[in-house]
């Protein structure tokens, strides 16, 4: 059979253009230049125009992801969404969970671009995108173009024809581009930002698709079965992650195999990690197991390639005494567990009592200062008008001191007057006296009982000479009873 292979590259959504049609957006992509590649490749300018002819009606397809919320920057683009399934006839193969957006409408053509004052050729294609039938995706793509995001686009395409010159492998004609696939171009929503993989194309650099596809499922099988849901295996494929370990690894460990090796990393630990590589080089073929010793220097990784060692799994054989006294001990932690949990249960259910009560407490506490705080602001309001109506109140209790005052001293002016006192009443001593008669104390009440005492002793008693009473004397010329024997009126007063 003849031998085909894949390989991806970057493209970069180069313009979008007005249309006077409202269901699409005109844009063009740069698909590749003439320089080596990120990863060691070179397509010539002729190869690549032979091959663009082959762009035209191949679509561009996404799988994009909702905002979270309406208004929020939360949508997103994925990767290349692939995974492991089964064919109409029951046989494995690679299956992609994306959805055409556009199409490519030109075949690749020769066009210069500006990078940096340099002129640079450069083979571009142009395309539309459905607007009306994809508008959230479009959107997205407008909102990251418009503000000056690079948009990652994965283009693979099948090449047959190739020859390695001091590291670097050359694709020759004939090539075919099979698919183009958006990709997230920044770290958005819970979607990471995606690379294109370049070093892909050597995993899928085989004799033979179908014995590629019994390969991916090999490596899944051996991973884990679930596996399956989470792609890690075609994460290496497909699409990297900056903070991607194993992607570091590939992207050190790959370039040092031949030609016809391929590596599956099995296992990865803090220093070393295991590689499980396959030969189909003719007489030579193998599939071992390789340890190498790596270190970290923050994000960058050094594999130690000298330090390559083949290894193999490990059983011990115990006695099943031992084993039943394991499964024992095991069982008695794991009723322990349970009871810890149990207990743990119980804890966070009384946990969230006293957090029901503490919030209780918390809302009385609010309702009391909300109150506290009212009151405040009232005591504070009355504090204010009550220092506005001071000087009015202490104006007015001094007219109506003035005025008792006043009518006192009018009301003992008059007395002393009557006296002939009113040197006396202009004395410092009475007129302080009258000035303490107006308050209601008891110093008040010793001071009006002073000055009535002072008027009394003003008063002078004049005595006349006494004269002594003329005595009438009339003799009787009867000698008889001057009383009247009867007591009426008539014979008392009567002659």
């Amino acid at each position: 059979m003849k031998l085909t292979k894949k390989h991806r590259l970057n493209l970069v959504l180069n313009e979008i253009k007005q249309s006077e049609d409202p269901t699409i957006i005109p844009c063009t992509f740069i698909v590749l230049d003439y320089d080596v590649s990120g990863n060691n490749v070179i397509v010539d300018k002729d190869v690549a125009l032979e091959g663009g002819k082959t762009l035209i009606n191949k679509p561009i397809v996404a799988k994009y992801n909702e905002v979270e919320e309406p208004n929020t920057k939360t949508d997103n683009f994925g990767g290349h969404e692939q995974y492991l399934g089964e064919d109409r006839y029951g046989n494995l193969t690679v299956k992609s969970d994306t959805v055409p957006i556009g199409v490519f409408t030109t075949e690749g053509y020769e066009l210069t671009i500006n990078i940096n004052g340099e002129e640079k050729e450069v083979m571009a294609a142009d395309a539309v995108l459905w607007k009306t039938r994809f508008s959230d995706a479009c959107d997205l793509l407008l909102e990251w173009f418009n503000s000056g995001i690079t948009i990652n686009t994965s283009c693979e395409y099948l090449y047959s024809n190739f020859t390695l010159k001091d590291g670097i492998e050359y694709h020759h004609s004939p090539i075919y581009f099979e698919g183009h696939a958006v990709l997230a171009s920044e770290n958005r929503g819970d979607q990471s930002l995606v690379l294109p993989a370049y070093e892909s194309s050597k995993l899928l650099s085989f004799n033979e698709i179908n014995k590629f596809n019994k390969l991916v499922a090999q490596a899944i099988n051996q991973e884990d079965k679930e596996e399956k849901e989470n792609m890690k295996f075609f994460k290496k494929i497909n699409e990297l992650s900056h903070s991607d370990i194993r992607s570091l690894l590939y992207g050190q460990l790959d370039p040092s195999l031949n030609q016809n090796e391929y590596s599956w990393i099995s296992d990865v630990y803090e220093s070393y990690f295991v590689a499980n590589v396959y030969s189909y080089a003719e007489g030579n073929e193998f599939d071992k197991y390789f340890k190498f010793n790596y270190s970290k220097d923050g994000e960058a990784i050094s594999v130690d390639l000298e330090s390559k060692t083949e290894v193999m799994v490990k059983r011990d054989w115990v006695e099943v005494s031992q084993f039943q006294s394991v499964q024992n001990e095991l069982e008695e932690k794991s009723t322990k567990v349970e009871e810890l949990t149990t207990q743990l249960n119980e804890k966070e259910g009384k946990l969230t009592e006293l957090e029901t009560q503490l919030n209780t407490v918390t809302t009385e506490k609010e309702s009391v200062e909300k109150q506290f705080n009212e009151v405040s602001e009232k005591v504070v309001t009355l504090s204010t008008q009550v220092e506005e109506l001071k000087p009015f109140r202490n104006q007015v209790e001094q007219e109506k001191l003035e005025k008792a005052l006043n009518e006192k001293k009018d009301f003992y002016s008059k007395k002393f007057n009557a006296l002939k006192a009113a040197e006396k009443f202009d004395s410092e001593e009475v007129q302080e006296l009258i000035t303490k008669s107006i308050d209601e104390t008891e110093e008040g009440k010793q001071a009006i009982l002073q000055l009535n005492t002072m008027l009394v002793e003003l008063v002078e008693v004049t005595q006349e000479p006494k004269t002594e009473d003329p005595v009438i004397r009339e003799l009787s010329s009867k000698r008889e009873n001057l009383i009247p024997a009867s007591n009426d009126f008539e014979s008392r007063y009567s002659n």
